[in-house]
């Protein structure tokens, strides 16, 4: 379910639902994209710098 522990138990009738479990199964998703979104836009953001250097016209006359 997560990495984080079970803080605190609500006992309703037969069921024990935990508050962290729940908030875990809301958070970790979104985290999740947060995390890969960061990733595939620094990637593009790095290759997109080489591609202008790599196209950019020598300066230097060698």
């Amino acid at each position: 379910m997560g990495l984080m522990p079970n803080l605190v138990r609500l006992r309703t009738g037969n069921k024990s639902l935990t508050t962290a479990t729940r908030r875990s199964q809301v958070v970790e998703p979104l985290l999740d994209g947060i995390v890969l979104g960061l990733i595939f836009v620094t990637l593009g953001g790095l290759f997109y710098a080489a591609y202008k250097q790599y196209k950019r016209p020598n300066e230097l006359g060698g």
